[in-house]
């Protein structure tokens, strides 16, 4: 309705401006055309066209004729004054027409737009007019072009999936704003990176890549700053993208808050992992430099490291530094002999009561002791675990102590001549540090066999310590607390059993190391390290022994006692003894079974240390006797069984938990109050 309108406006409009056209007029009017007279005919304009052609050709002919000839009568006068009138009223009556025609277009046009521009609007032709309502439709002028959407909100899901596409892979976001050439650049970078880091992966391996990593302070302080960087600049370009991917668009008001969102929720996403990963990166910088040796040379594997060497034996030693200790004194010692290219150990308990150690052939130790440590010559004073202090006190007779502890290297050279190894590594934790790192793991789930006390046992100075607490029997997890007294409480027990214990919880730890749980509590764990960890190990060796330990969790682990079945423990023959460690090593690499003592076992309870009571030696050997059957008779089985277990002290059973001689499982533990009688925190 409205064109047909328009038309008949610009019809109207164009004999008005033909009838116009006679009347005298400017004699520049021609040159002041506007663009009306330049746009292309239409039937109405021709129309209107015609009509003023033919009043104009009527009057030209009138003129030419008055012009040829002159009225030369009253007659002629008349008619020639007749044919005038009629021109006059025929060109009166064609300007009353558009003038009629014009004031119904602009009463019926769109918004008066065609009255208002009259003839220059109607000239315009159907192309004009079609232009005119297409840009009336859009909103737009006619000389933008139509880029954006011109709903409200209708882009909101393609901001989110582009933005959210940023966080993901930096870059592609610009892709889509005038930003684009750094979108390319930043985009390029990350997958280069990417790509340079597989490689990286591919050529060492996983396992060596990440160890070689993690044992470099200098690389791990350049991955805490570039992990900052790399945070900030990440999630500067996704801002960016946001803001460029927005221009143009209108959204509502509630798509701008989730936008904002949105934006604060992908930052946070990108900035905390690194920001995590840098603190992690410092942490690790600062115990490594602390903790570990400085390095001797390249970072070689596990295969390079030892191509040489078909085992390596590293000494553990537990450090007890309690208010009733006067200086230090090693609670638990052992020798982990591990084969370097399986991950099979013998891990070899020491016991803190064997007499009369001997020292290295030709140290300075052995030239001081030639037969053996006896300051007093007691067998039950002259024990390897007092050779700490004694080389604390006489440091000047020891030799070079290579920069250890004078106790720490005597302690270590008289492991190392009493067992026949050579010790290559050593590594020293303090007792609170074994709690932190129980803790760190989340505990250790274990079945307790038998009550254990917390306390007890005796002091330095012979009095006896009170039981202020129990760890409760049966399946648990063991926190920081209840594992260190799992493993050294000597309440009611004996070394061998202890030893046992030490041994278990070790095993059962290695077995039960979650890598994420290490993670998550590294920095205390870490901070525990620094304190109460000592070792020998080098910064250049730990991707190696990082190795090692992925292959010992595979692996098999052999429990080595050495008990008065092997040598007496109060009297020994280090060369059997020597002969005996050796055969355990090679059993445990090869995954043989434990070669069985040879030497008689008979007194293996009989010559304790001074810490075992007569009374109780009576009461366990009351307890050994068998036990009659309901028909009168001897319970073989049974005795066969007690027998096993006092010919091997020490070594568990075959359920792999571990007894004090003469204990049973069942039995009453002496004081013990019950379940959940005690103050212990297992759980």
């Amino acid at each position: 309705m409205l064109r047909a309108a328009a038309a008949s406006g610009a019809s109207a409009a164009g004999v008005a401006a033909a009838a116009s056209s006679n009347t005298p007029d400017d004699p520049g009017a021609g040159s002041r055309r506007g663009p009306a007279h330049d746009a292309p005919r239409t039937f109405a304009r021709d129309e209107s066209a015609a009509s003023a052609r033919d009043s104009h050709d009527f009057d030209h002919t009138d003129n030419d004729a008055d012009t040829d000839s002159a009225p030369t009568t009253r007659r002629d006068a008349r008619e020639r004054h007749a044919a005038e009138s009629r021109g006059r009223g025929r060109k009166k009556s064609s300007a009353t027409r558009g003038a009629r025609s014009a004031a119904a277009a602009a009463a019926v046009g769109a918004g008066g737009t065609a009255a208002a521009t009259g003839a220059s609007s109607a000239a315009r032709g159907g192309d004009d007019n079609g232009s005119a309502h297409d840009e009336k439709s859009t909103g737009h002028g006619p000389g933008r072009a139509r880029r954006h959407s011109s709903r409200l909100g209708e882009s909101f899901p393609s901001l989110v999936g582009w933005t959210s596409l940023s966080t993901l892979l930096p870059g592609v976001g610009l892709l889509h704003t005038r930003f684009r050439p750094a979108g390319l650049i930043v985009f390029g970078l990350f997958v280069l990176t990417l790509l340079v880091g597989l490689v990286y992966l591919l050529v060492k391996g996983p396992v060596r890549a990440v160890a070689t990593i993690v044992a470099s302070p200098s690389l791990l302080n350049f991955l805490a700053i570039a992990a900052v960087l790399v945070a900030v600049i990440w999630i500067l370009v996704m801002v960016v993208s946001h803001l460029g991917l927005r221009r143009g668009h209108r959204y509502r008001p509630w798509q701008n808050k989730m936008a904002g969102v949105l934006v604060v929720s992908l930052a946070l996403i990108i900035g905390i992992p690194l920001g995590v990963g840098s603190v992690f990166a410092r942490v690790q910088s600062d115990t490594v430099a602390s903790l570990f040796g400085d390095s001797t040379g390249k970072s070689h594997s596990a295969e390079e490291l030892w191509a040489d060497k078909p085992y390596i034996n590293v000494f553990l030693m537990g450090r007890d530094n309690g208010d009733d200790r006067e200086g230090t004194r090693p609670d638990t010692m052992l020798v982990a002999s591990i084969d370097t290219k399986t991950g099979n150990a013998a891990l070899i308990s020491v016991p803190r009561n064997l007499a009369f150690p001997v020292f290295p052939e030709g140290s300075e130790l052995e030239k001081a002791w030639p037969d053996g440590f006896r300051p007093s010559g007691d067998s039950s004073e002259d024990l390897i675990n007092a050779v700490w202090q004694w080389g604390e006190q006489n440091p000047d007779k020891i030799g070079n102590p290579h920069g250890l502890e004078p106790g720490m290297w005597a302690t270590m050279q008289a492991v190392e001549g009493s067992l026949g190894l050579k010790l290559d590594y050593w590594s020293s934790v303090d007792m609170a540090g074994f709690e932190d790192v129980v803790d760190a793991i989340g505990g250790v789930k274990i079945d307790v066999e038998r009550p254990i006390p917390m306390g007890g046992g005796k002091s330095m100075s012979g009095v006896k310590n009170e039981v202020y607490g129990w760890v409760d029997p049966g399946p648990q997890t063991l926190k920081g607390k209840d594992a260190l007294w799992y493993v050294r409480s000597r309440e009611g027990s004996d070394n061998y059993d202890r030893m046992c214990r030490q041994q278990r919880m070790l095993k059962t730890t290695l077995e039960q190391i979650d890598p994420q749980e290490i993670a998550t509590a590294y920095p205390k764990l870490a901070n525990s390290a620094t304190r109460n960890i000592a070792t020998s190990i080098p910064q250049n060796e730990i991707p190696a022994f990082i190795e090692l330990a992925m292959m010992m969790q595979k692996g098999d682990v052999t429990t080595v006692q050495i008990n008065n079945d092997v040598t007496p423990t109060y009297d020994p023959d280090y060369d059997v003894l020597h002969k005996w460690i050796l055969g355990e090593v090679k059993g445990a690499s090869d995954g043989e079974e434990t070669p069985k003592p040879t030497n008689d076992g008979s007194k293996s309870q009989e010559s304790e240390d001074s810490t075992d009571s007569t009374e109780d030696s009576t009461e366990d050997t009351a307890t050994d006797e068998p036990a009659d059957s309901a028909d009168g008779s001897t319970d073989e089985a049974g005795a066969e069984a007690d027998a096993t277990e006092a010919a091997t002290p020490g070594e568990p059973n075959a359920e792999g938990k571990c007894y004090p001689k003469g204990f049973k499982p069942g039995d009453d533990f002496p004081g013990y109050p019950g379940p959940n009688g005690g103050t212990g925190e297992q759980g």
